[in-house]
């Protein structure tokens, strides 16, 4: 978007995403090593994103207000009040970014007022030594956040406070990707408890933990009245059955006081189904010999 607002200021055309037209110059942005080479990107000049940390975008362009227009229906304003992250995960592509620097920024550089919504895209707003101006920039235009990932292990009253003051559109988030920040989670949890806090616990599966570690942080959350959501970080079976078990709340709320029977009970279920899966095939195919 701010690449568009500067073509736009220099008399150009921009479009979005539209394969009709012939063009000048063509800009694409890569989340993922998969996509590198995904044909859609064959006639692009030039390439930016996580998978090109070397290119970001110079300082007379970084510095320009998003052009809002490039998405039709968009109904609120996007932007960094503060970019980095120093947790260093290792699973996470944010320690590979070049933030363009590491300072706190003022949501009225990239807010327009003609939104009453804003979308922090921030990957550790706690990390801002100035966390608190931003929250008060967003009250004082009587703002709603959209929904905001927050880091729970810097959780604290005064956070938890702010976020209670906050108007926000959509759930809150927060993470539990690892079970040695159990305890860190678990006192943050405590806060969230307090100020009556409930939210999406998003939950790393299949990276460094195994089925009963993912089932405890699942129970953990179900207790202080959270709800789990599976992040899988591979495509195992196994991981994409937890995903299924856990992503679905109908298939765990009757057990949610012992999450773990309800794995076995989900997991014997799969198992007949593909039993009497087998068995029909085979006598199809049985049936089929006949003729």
């Amino acid at each position: 978007m701010k690449l568009s607002a500067w073509h736009k200021s220099q008399g150009d055309e921009v479009y979005l995403n539209d394969t009709v037209r012939q063009y000048d110059y063509i800009y694409a942005s890569v989340l993922f090593n998969h996509n590198k080479s995904n044909g859609r990107f064959s006639m692009a000049n030039e390439f930016g994103g996580p998978q090109y940390p070397q290119n970001i975008l110079p300082p007379h362009i970084e510095k320009l207000k998003p052009d809002y227009d490039l998405y039709k229906k968009n109904d609120f304003s996007m932007g960094y009040t503060f970019r980095p992250c120093y947790r260093r995960c290792e699973f996470c592509l944010t320690k590979t970014f070049k933030h363009p620097d590491k300072k706190h920024h003022s949501i009225w550089e990239f807010h327009d007022r003609k939104f009453k919504k804003i979308c922090l895209m921030n990957n550790n707003t706690f990390m801002d030594h100035f966390w608190k101006d931003t929250f008060e920039e967003i009250w004082k235009a009587d703002l709603t956040l959209k929904e905001h990932g927050l880091d729970i292990r810097l959780l604290d009253a005064e956070k938890a406070e702010a976020i209670k003051k906050t108007k926000f559109d959509g759930r809150y988030h927060f993470a539990w990707d690892r079970m040695k920040d159990e305890q860190l989670i678990l006192r943050g949890l405590q806060f969230a408890k307090e100020y009556n806090i409930q939210a999406r616990f998003y939950v790393l599966a299949g990276y460094d933990t195994n089925v009963t570690q993912d089932l405890h942080r699942c129970q953990v959350l179900i207790n202080y009245d959270h709800v789990p959501y599976i992040m899988p970080y591979t495509d195992a079976p196994l991981v994409k059955h937890m995903k299924n078990f856990i992503n679905s709340p109908g298939n765990w709320w009757n057990y949610k006081e012992d999450i773990a029977r309800g794995w076995d009970d989900y997991i014997k279920g799969q198992t007949k189904s593909k039993k009497k899966e087998k068995a029909k095939s085979d006598a199809e195919e049985q049936q089929s010999n006949l003729f």
